[in-house]
């Protein structure tokens, strides 16, 4: 994807970004979305499982996210009346690295479906904008999204965003994960409390876990998502965002396209 299948920047400046309401929980009543890192050996599921329902708590719904260095990352839907103090008192060395209340666990092939028809199904650029944000928030847990589009001079213009009061445009230069995301074409992350971006831009956004996924070749288009708590992105996570962006681009391109081509007058269809 080349910068022209955004706006110029001529005509962008004078837009507003696109504000993004945030996905509501979907998950039963009283269920709490509980990332655990615990040992990657034979029945350690089981004794987490055992060691909930000690303590009267109910394993819902259950994925295995990924293994590295010795231990996994799975995500597990709870209920029940002793979830406080069964995880207050999880055996070493299991550890909670998020806690999401009202958070669904869904089908992860169900839930990728969704979040690409929800892209694809928009009527406009701008609308796809605001539906890859918010599908993004849906597909992995998230408190804050926004869709930056590079320009021709370099700067990054959000284009849709769930905080109403960041600055429309941004110096690429000083946005340094998401300028080294674009022209390395790679997912990144980092820990939101450093300098990832201008002062100015991180002020009304959460200070967790930051991801940026860029889009497009050469890539014209990041997404980025945050998290109120440093709980990283794990490899599945990007991996799921980066194949939902390019969803995303080809959407838009389908847009700019329509756009481009415009029927002359008393042309019949």
């Amino acid at each position: 994807m080349s910068g022209s299948l955004l706006p110029g920047s001529s005509e962008t400046s004078a837009r507003r970004a696109t504000l993004v309401q945030r996905p509501r929980p979907r998950a039963p009543k009283g269920a709490e979305l509980v990332r655990f890192r615990l040992p990657d050996c034979p029945g350690s599921i089981a004794a987490i499982a055992g060691h909930l329902a000690a303590y009267e708590v109910d394993v819902l719904r259950l994925e295995v996210l990924g293994c590295q260095g010795g231990y996994a990352i799975d995500d597990l839907l709870l209920s029940g009346p002793g979830l406080d103090s069964a995880l207050s008192d999880l055996p070493a060395p299991v550890s909670v690295l998020a806690r999401r209340p009202g958070i669904d666990l869904r089908d992860p092939a169900l839930a990728m479906a969704s979040a690409c028809a929800s892209v694809t199904a928009a009527g406009d650029g701008k609308e796809a904008h605001r539906s890859l944000v918010r599908a993004a928030l849906e597909l992995v847990f998230a408190e804050a999204g926004l869709l930056c589009l590079r320009q021709d001079d370099g700067s990054l213009r959000i284009a849709a965003s769930t905080e109403p009061d960041v600055p429309l445009l941004v110096d690429g230069n000083s946005a340094s994960l998401l300028s080294s995301a674009l022209y390395s074409g790679e997912c990144l992350t980092a820990d939101g409390r450093i300098p990832w971006a201008p002062p100015g831009y991180r002020d009304n956004l959460p200070s967790g876990a930051v991801a940026a996924i860029p889009g497009g070749s050469p890539a014209s288009l990041v997404l980025v998502l945050l998290r109120d708590d440093p709980a990283p992105f794990v490899a599945a996570e990007l991996d799921r965002l980066a194949a939902l962006v390019g969803v995303a681009v080809g959407t838009l391109q389908l847009h700019e396209g329509r756009r481009a081509w415009q029927p002359s007058a008393g042309f019949a269809l």
